[in-house]
C-alpha cells in the first residue's frame, strides 16, 4: 500500500469515528439511528472509490503496489461466554456488507477475517460499537424486569433480545450499502470508461473469496446462535428489533486489537 492509501484508510477510521461520536453525543433517536446507516454508506463509497483505483493500478500493470489482502484474528470473548455466538453473528453481518470472509473459532471466542486491511478495520471499528451497544440494551431491559414479565429466564430472553437485535441491524446495514451502490455520486460518468459501483464491488469480492479458498484452512461447520437452545422469546427478540432500529450508538471500546471491554 502506497503512504497515500494508508492516510486514506486513516481518514477514513476517523470519519466512522466522528459519525459515531454524533451519534453517542444526540438525544434524538432518529438521528442516531442515522448515524450508523451513513458510516455504512461512507464505508462502502470508499470500498468503491479504493477499489478502482486498485484497478486503474492493475492496468497500469504497477505490481507490487496494491493493497494486499490479509487475515486478522479478532477476540469476541472468553470461553464458554453464552453470547459469543451473537457478537460472532454480529461481526459476520458486518463483514459481510464489507466485502470481507469470515472464520470462526470452534468455540466462538474469536473470528478471522480476510479482505483488504481497509475494509477489516471498518468492519472491526462499526462491530466493536455495535456489539457493546448490543449488550448495554439486552441488560437494561433485564434490570427493568422485562424477562420476568415475559416469563423466561434471564438467559433466554437476553439471548432472544441478541437474535431480534442482529436480524434487524443486517437488515438495516445491507439497506445502507444498497443505497450507496446506487447513489448518483458513485456512478460513472458515462464518457469515463469506468464500471458502476456494483461490478466494482463484485470485482474485489471475487478476489476476496480467491484468496480466502487459498487462506483458509477452516474444517467443519460453524454452530449458530441456536444451536443447543430450547427456549425462544417472541417478545425479546420484538425487543431487540425495536432497539436495532433506534441504535444509538458510541465510540468502541476496545481494551487492546479487537476485545471488548463491555
Amino acid at each position: 500500500m502506497t503512504a497515500g492509501a494508508v492516510s486514506d484508510d486513516d481518514r477514513l477510521v476517523d470519519r466512522v469515528g466522528k459519525l459515531l461520536a454524533q451519534a453517542e453525543g444526540t438525544d434524538n433517536e432518529h438521528e442516531a439511528a442515522a448515524f450508523v446507516e451513513r458510516a455504512q454508506q461512507l464505508a462502502t463509497a470508499y470500498a468503491v472509490d479504493l477499489e478502482r483505483a486498485r484497478s486503474r493500478q492493475r492496468e497500469r500493470h504497477a505490481r507490487g503496489t496494491q493493497e494486499p489482502l490479509v487475515q486478522e484474528q479478532v477476540e469476541v470473548g472468553p470461553k464458554g461466554r453464552r453470547g459469543n455466538r451473537h457478537r460472532v453473528l454480529l461481526y459476520s453481518v458486518v463483514a459481510r456488507v464489507n466485502d470481507v470472509m469470515v472464520n470462526v473459532a470452534h468455540d466462538s471466542s474469536y473470528v478471522l477475517g480476510f479482505g483488504h486491511r481497509s475494509d477489516l478495520e471498518v468492519v472491526e471499528r462499526l462491530w466493536a460499537s455495535l456489539a457493546v451497544q448490543m449488550t448495554v440494551s439486552a441488560q437494561r431491559r433485564l434490570d427493568a424486569g422485562e424477562h420476568r414479565a415475559a416469563g423466561v429466564a434471564a438467559q433466554t430472553w437476553r439471548l432472544s433480545f441478541y437474535d431480534g437485535y442482529v436480524d434487524e441491524l443486517a437488515r438495516r446495514l445491507a439497506q445502507a450499502r444498497e443505497r450507496a451502490v446506487a447513489a448518483p455520486a458513485q456512478a460513472p460518468a458515462a464518457s469515463s470508461g469506468e464500471p458502476s459501483a456494483a461490478l466494482v464491488l463484485r470485482a474485489k469480492a471475487e478476489r476476496v473469496q480467491e484468496f480466502y479458498a487459498s487462506a483458509s484452512q477452516a474444517r467443519g461447520a460453524w454452530r449458530g446462535p441456536a444451536s443447543g437452545r430450547i427456549q425462544v422469546s417472541g417478545r425479546a427478540q420484538q425487543a431487540g428489533r425495536r432497539d436495532a432500529q433506534q441504535a444509538d450508538l458510541g465510540q468502541p471500546r476496545v481494551r487492546q486489537r479487537g476485545r471488548l471491554t463491555g
